[in-house]
């Protein structure tokens, strides 16, 4: 066995890949080592910014092995990375520092930064497992399919020339192009809370829509290109709510809700008679009626309206939003939702779009897992997983969710339309409503120990679809 330490060029092989470049490096403080017996070290793979716990017999130094697994593949980013990790030996060499993208993905411990890497360098092929046949060439169609291996690499740019995700969405450092909506804006001013991978967007649309919009993040720094766009920036919630007659709020979680609304300078304390408060955070019922009754009693209103969609739909303006509460103040946003939403239902008393959110969650978390399993029991079985995904998207269960999310499995890039942490969370609070009606959730509560071990791999702040991670084993 090679005696491997921190710093080390290696080559190292995770199930389902061939040998690939890296460098055994301090893990991130929240990627948490996998509970195994095998000795394992944490690896960063060059041209791609992934990481991973590989088994130390998994792991071979670079130069003892160049000759064996230098040429293990014609494709694009297993040369390109080779030539990085050949520059930093060079560099080494010099008394250089490492410049590679490899060192890049690891600054700030970021889990999704080597998205932003990715999306510079070019998406990652497909990888084979080395000790299998070299992958059969498709045979060429008329019928409009996903793309081949072979022309994986031709994909739409921005302007900018940064290249897209498989399912044409922007990487999380950037934006797609929103729908034009003529909505006539209320002459409300409106506020606007939580500037997150779903925030930003939906407020860009508000203002885009002609909306007198006031924002405010725990970040700053987000507030910049908004104000750029037209809004005003508050100085704290309790600032914004003084501002405005409408206010909006999407956060992550039931915590960081509580805290924005009666934390130091919070909602609470700027609510007065009249003013409304939306929540657009999914959340569970019990935090959702804690909320408005402490609003209500301040004189003001409340109404829930948690968002089906991701990232890509909060961009085009087509999210679909579950409202439930004061029917007053629904009226009162409804321009909002039309610059927000490609559909608005009103569901009644208060809790009922928070469940009803909670159980659309938990289908697209159970059916992403199940995507999953089935991916990988392709490959176990040495089947052509793009052919299976082809033959997914012409059967009865086609739709864009399977196509998007089965492409971003297989050429291993995840785009993050929706964090695997905030699909884990609901897949939780949808069990805990189970547990509370006696209504058992097997199935939801085995795809929920997926998510789980996804994020204690590190992958929380990665896409939903990052659970494949933890299926393919």
């Amino acid at each position: 066995m090679d005696n491997l330490k921190i710093g080390d060029f290696v080559w190292a092989k995770m199930t389902g890949y061939p040998y690939w470049p890296g460098k055994i490096v301090e893990p991130d403080k929240d990627v948490k080592k996998p509970n195994k017996k095998s000795e394992m070290l944490f690896v960063r793979f060059y041209g791609t910014g992934d990481f991973a716990w590989t088994k130390v017999d998994m792991i071979h130094k670079f130069e003892e092995n160049r000759e064996k697994y230098s040429n293990g593949s014609k494709r694009v980013m297993f040369v390109d990375a080779v030539k990085k990790i050949e520059h930093a030996v060079e560099n080494r060499e010099k008394g250089l520092p490492d410049t590679s993208d490899e060192s890049d993905a690891g600054s700030e411990a970021s889990d999704d930064l080597p998205l932003a890497v990715k999306a510079k360098n070019g998406r990652r092929n497909s990888i084979e497992d080395d000790s299998a046949p070299l992958p059969k060439k498709r045979r060429k169609s008329t019928k409009k399919s996903l793309p081949t291996r072979e022309e994986i690499p031709k994909v739409k740019t921005t302007p900018s020339g940064s290249r897209l995700s498989p399912d044409s969405t922007a990487d999380a450092d950037s934006t797609t192009n929103p729908i034009v909506k003529d909505v006539i804006p209320t002459d409300k001013k409106i506020g606007f809370l939580g500037l997150g991978i779903m925030g930003v967007p939906m407020a860009q649309n508000l203002i885009r829509t002609g909306h007198d919009v006031t924002v405010w993040n725990r970040e700053p720094s987000k507030c910049k290109s908004l104000v750029a766009l037209g809004a005003k920036e508050g100085s704290s919630p309790c600032d914004v709510v003084q501002q405005c007659d409408i206010i909006f709020s999407c956060v992550s979680d039931s915590d960081a809700v509580r805290d924005l609304v009666l934390g130091n300078q919070g909602v609470l304390q700027g609510i007065s008679s009249g003013k409304g408060y939306v929540e657009l955070s999914t959340v569970d019922p019990e935090t959702i009626k804690e909320i408005a009754e402490v609003i209500s009693m301040r004189g003001g209103r409340f109404l829930e309206a948690p968002l089906s969609g991701n990232k890509k739909g909060a961009e085009q303006g087509q999210l679909v939003i579950l409202a439930a509460g004061d029917r007053s103040l629904y009226m009162d946003a409804y321009s909002c939702f039309e610059a927000l939403g490609k559909k608005t239902f009103f569901l009644g008393e208060l809790g009922t779009g928070a469940n009803t959110k909670l159980i659309v969650n938990m289908l697209m978390g159970t059916f992403m897992a199940s995507l999953s399993e089935g991916l990988s029991l392709a490959e176990k079985a040495g089947l052509d997983q793009y052919t299976l995904l082809d033959v997914l998207n012409m059967s009865s269960i086609s739709c864009p969710f399977v196509k998007s999310k089965g492409t971003a499995i297989l050429e291993g890039h995840f785009p993050v339309n929706f964090p695997l942490k905030h699909q884990q969370k609901d897949l939780k609070l949808a069990i805990q409503m189970g547990d509370k009606l006696e209504q058992p959730l097997s199935v939801a509560s085995a795809a929920n120990e997926l998510y789980k071990r996804s994020k204690a791999q590190g992958f929380g702040d990665r896409d939903m679809s990052c659970v494949y991670r933890a299926v393919n084993v």
